[in-house]
């Protein structure tokens, strides 16, 4: 399995350990996170726009919101990539799609989120395939468990959707655990992904992203969790 050949074991989902994660966080954690987060990266005059927001963190080379910003043009979609060829990739690709409701920006998701979206201006949130980061050691780094988290809630507007998806079942079952119990979000879905009415995979022939594609090809079972802000 990609992140796990190395390893010597295959991390399961662990309540006991993601209560004892949170316990041992501090709220000065997040604050002092949050005042090094200080480079913007979308300006401020995105957001005037009418149009109900969809963000894509971790959007790789943009496949996806491309097809999607065709498929919804009443959306507004902003893609964001940190990685620089990836990025450099998806910011052509969204010039060449010359779709007036996409976006596409290299740079940090994080600052992005925590200074620059507003509060309940997002109507969907989709974090595709991020890297699970296995050991115990990177727990922290884990979205789920990182200080952007309470933004992630903050910016989806009442009935915004968080949409997750990974090829480690882990990962979304520990998301579900912290969406449910720590942030009261409802869970739509959860479990190995299949069509249904908020994936919008019965609208692309075949895998919806490169890692989707890439981990399906091989016979890797992908999972999904969808949560809604109540």
């Amino acid at each position: 399995m990609p992140y796990f050949e190395n390893m010597a074991y295959t991390p399961t989902a662990n309540p006991t350990r993601l209560q004892w994660d949170l316990k041992r966080k501090s709220p000065k954690d997040g604050a002092r996170f949050e005042q090094t987060a200080m480079k913007r990266v979308l300006a401020p005059e995105i957001f005037t726009r009418p149009e109900p927001l969809w963000l894509e963190i971790g959007s790789g080379s943009g496949t996806f919101f491309a097809k999607m910003a065709r498929l919804y043009p009443e959306k507004l979609l902003i893609a964001i990539e940190r990685a620089k060829v990836r990025a450099t990739r998806m910011v052509d690709k969204v010039q060449r799609t010359q779709a007036p409701n996409l976006l596409g920006f290299r740079g940090n998701a994080i600052p992005a989120v925590i200074r620059d979206v507003p509060s309940e201006r997002a109507e969907r949130v989709y974090i595709m395939y991020p890297c699970p980061w296995p050991k115990n050691s990177q727990r922290k780094n884990r979205w789920y468990l990182h200080p952007i988290m309470p933004h992630l809630v903050r910016v989806l507007q009442t009935g915004g959707l968080i949409i997750w998806t990974s090829d480690q079942k882990f990962y979304i079952d520990e998301a579900r655990w912290i969406c449910e119990q720590v942030h009261g979000l409802k869970v739509l879905v959860h479990g190995e992904i299949a069509p249904n009415s908020y994936n919008d995979m019965d609208k692309f022939e075949g895998p919806r992203t490169t890692f989707e594609k890439n981990f399906l090809s091989v016979g890797l079972p992908c999972y999904e969790l969808i949560v809604q802000k109540a």
